[in-house]
Parts: C-alpha cells; structure tokens; sequence
C-alpha cells in the first residue's frame, strides 16, 4: 500500500488518523470516536475544505455525532466518520480505490458509506478493495427524511401541547428547507403530500425550479432562508450552520432537519432556548438512514422492521424536549446524556 498513514493523538477519541497518497491526491481524515457498541459506523464525506484544519474539526464533530445517533437509534454499532479533501484534486476511481485501501487497513474498527459528495456507485468502487463498506442498491435518503418528519411531528405536537388531539398533522405548516439534495428534496415530497406549505432554497437553480415544480414550494435566495418567518426550519445541507451570528437571525418555532451538527458549538444551544425555539436534535431526527443501513449489516429482517425503529424517533424526541423542559436544560445537552447513558449501560 502506498498510503502514508499517520495517527493523530486526540483526546476523548479512540483513533484518527490522516492518510495521504500522491498519485491520487488522496488526502483523508478517519475518526473513530467510540467502538463501545460495535464497529464505528459513519460515511465518508468529499468535499473541498479550505484548510486541513477545518476537515479535521469536521471530521471530528461527524465522528462524535455518529456515536450518539447510533445509541439513540438503538444500534449496536459505534461512531466514526471520514472526510477526503478535495481541495486539490478530483474525485477519482484511483482515489476511491485509495481510500478503500486506508479503510481495510483499520481491519473493521471502521465501517464506511456515502455521505456528501458520494453515490453508491462511488461506494461499488469503495468495495474493490475492502469489504468493510455498506450501501444499497437504492437511494437511503427517503429513510432519513421520513424520520426527520417524525420528529418534526413530535415537535409540533411538544410546541401545541397536545398529546391527544391530531398530533401528526403538518397541514398549512410553514417549512423552510435549506438545502435540496438527496434528502432535502425527498424530505419536502414528503412534507408536500402531508399539506406543508414550503420554502426552499439551494446553490443549484435547478433543484429550486424542480421544488417550485413538483411541491409548490416558494424559493428564496440562500442568504434569506434562515431569516423566513416559519413554524419549522430544516436545515438540511452542511453542519454549523446555526452560529453565534446566524441564530439571533432565526424567525422560526421550531428547528428540525436532515444536516449533520447543525449547531456550530453546543452553547448556541442556550442561544435557542433564550430565543424560545424548539430544538429537535440532529443526531436524534436524522438517523432514518443509518438504520436503514443497519439492515444491509445483516441486523434488522425487513423494511418493516426499519420503519418500526425510525417511528420511534417519534418518542425519542419527545422524551428529549419533555426531559429538557423539566430539567431547565438545552435539548442538544439532553440528547447527549441520552445517548451517553446507553453507552455507560
């Protein structure tokens, strides 16, 4: 193997390490962050990062983030993510076949899958030259809209106080989505055919114009989306988007979407609360997707049986804002102790 691979000694994660090789130009950042359930688990990202710096913070909050979606959903598997920076060089065959080279040097302890930037058949690729990849023949994404839509149910019925009347309709409420990728456009199908009235946005024109198309959603520039006055925001491109800055801009109720580590550090969550919006954690909301996968690792017997496990994000995350309210604490914070508590048991 030509990779040149170096371990990085962080504290609080079990193993990160930078693999580079010059012929492809691959230049990847692996965390492991927990293996106390099982084999970490967590797709690999490709995008162009700035400075190294900021893939590996990247790479360490998804890594982080996976662990506690993980035991929240109820899986026996473990945290970990990739980051492949393509800052100066493209996505090859060469370079997924690299990367799969790093992946089967960690003999298990990390299991990879698409994430941004990545389609299954990057991930056939992938699977040339490790057996520690899953994917699916079909698209995942409609997995992890169908539970962020759960939580968001869960939210509103939190926000009306309302635990017996209609609690599930989303009919006339206002949704603004960021981002329409994968799950961002699956999520807005889905919330179109439940009678959401909808606002989008996205870099790519194209996926605007299909969105005012096919759910009659109203597009907005990317720098307005988060102004919008709503019922719901759902975030659902890159992570850190809710900062310091971007959160006193906020003109919602309720915060629940598909993006990873939406909140840029974990005290903005106070920012939230001081602010009255309800926030539905990322990493409990978004993890359809991972437990779909769970099913490819041989765990869960059917689809049914996946559905089954992403309606209960439903209870989870009403277990979270009524624990949350009772202890005067941040949701995000709440979430935490939640999925810590299962890895501790």
């Amino acid at each position: 193997m030509n990779n040149k691979i170096n371990e990085i000694n962080i504290g609080g994660y079990e193993k990160v390490i930078h693999a580079t090789e010059k012929s492809s130009g691959l230049d990847c950042y692996i965390a492991i962050h927990s293996t106390e359930l099982g084999p970490a688990f967590g797709g690999a990202r490709f995008w162009s990062y700035n400075k190294s710096h900021d893939a590996i913070e990247d790479v360490l909050r998804l890594a982080k983030g996976m662990t506690y979606k993980n035991s929240l959903a109820g899986l026996d598997l473990g945290g970990g993510k990739a980051v492949i920076n393509l800052r100066n060089t493209e996505k090859t065959p060469e370079l997924l076949r690299e990367f799969g080279k790093v992946v089967e040097y960690l003999e298990g302890k990390y299991i990879t899958a698409d994430d941004v930037g990545c389609e299954i058949e990057d991930m056939k690729i992938i699977k040339e030259v490790t057996k520690y990849v899953i994917f699916s023949d079909y698209d995942p994404s409609p997995a992890t809209s169908l539970g962020v839509v759960r939580g968001m149910q869960a939210a509103l019925a939190f926000l009306r106080n309302d635990f017996v009347g209609n609690i599930h309709c989303l009919k006339g409420i206002h949704i603004a989505i960021q981002g329409l990728g994968h799950v961002g456009f699956n999520l807005a199908e889905m919330l179109h055919q439940k009678g959401a009235m909808l606002t989008v946005t996205d870099l790519n024109g194209d996926r605007c114009n299909e969105a005012a198309h096919k759910v009659n959603a109203q597009v907005v520039s990317t720098d307005k989306i988060l102004e919008i006055e709503c019922d719901i925001l759902a975030p659902c491109a890159l992570g850190a988007v809710i900062n310091k800055e971007t959160v006193e801009k906020l003109n919602c109720k309720i915060l629940c979407g598909c993006a990873n580590n939406q909140l840029s550090t974990s005290m903005v969550g106070y920012a939230l609360k001081d602010k009255g919006i309800i926030n539905a954690p990322d990493f409990i909301v978004n993890a359809g997707g991972v437990i779909d996968a769970y099913k490819d690792l041989g765990h869960i017997p059917t689809d049914f049986h996946v559905a089954n496990i992403i309606d209960g994000i439903y209870g989870r995350t009403m277990q979270c804002l009524i624990d949350a309210r009772e202890t005067n604490m941040t949701t995000n914070l709440v979430a935490e102790m939640m999925a810590k508590k299962r890895l501790e048991q």
